[in-house]
């Protein structure tokens, strides 16, 4: 955990918080403090990374990579909290409507 840690900050530093590099290493604590039971840690590190890949494929036009992947990572954590697949689908579609994209 402090490895992910150090590596979140060195990234935010250099290449700025809302960068897809910190989007991944997100993505890695998140799992992390998933698997370590620290749920409420995890979360929103699931949702900030998801919204850094939306945030990338609104300003580029182009779908982020890792993107559906994400999307997945956060859905079944959502899913293994015992939320239902229309509340993961709502969701997720209210994040993706914030930047002006839709659930894909």
């Amino acid at each position: 955990e402090p490895l992910y840690k150090r590596a979140l900050k060195i990234q935010e530093d250099s290449f700025g918080e809302n960068h897809p590099n910190v989007a991944t290493t997100l993505n890695n604590l998140a799992g992390l403090l998933e698997e370590t039971n620290r749920l409420e840690e995890a979360e929103p590190m699931y949702r900030r990374m998801i919204e850094i890949l939306l945030s990338f494929t609104k300003k580029t036009g182009h779908v982020h990579p890792n993107l559906q992947a994400g999307t997945g990572n956060y859905a079944m954590f959502l899913q293994e909290r015992g939320r239902s697949e229309e509340e993961i689908k709502r969701h997720l579609e209210e994040l993706c409507g914030r930047y002006g994209l839709k659930l894909g």
